[in-house]
């Protein structure tokens, strides 16, 4: 998946969110979502569902647009 570590870990900065909200708010652990947000691991596809929605993005932009360049005028914080 071309570019979900770097979006995950660039949108939950952007959004002001620690690794333990995260994954709090996705029912996971935090050694998990770092996993995910480090590239050691990929997630199942009901969880790459959960991220999209909880950012209000598709999962194809998720993982394959470098979204630090796409989203960088736009405020996505909550």
């Amino acid at each position: 998946m071309l570019y979900l570590a770097d979006n995950m870990k660039y949108l939950r900065a952007k959004w002001g969110r620690s690794q333990q909200q995260l994954a709090d708010e996705l029912g996971i652990t935090r050694t998990r979502y770092s996993k995910y947000e480090y590239g050691m691991a990929e997630p199942p596809i009901d969880l790459l569902v959960k991220i999209a929605r909880y950012y209000g993005l598709s999962i194809d932009d998720i993982i394959s647009v470098d979204l630090s360049r796409v989203l960088m005028r736009i405020d996505y914080s909550r």
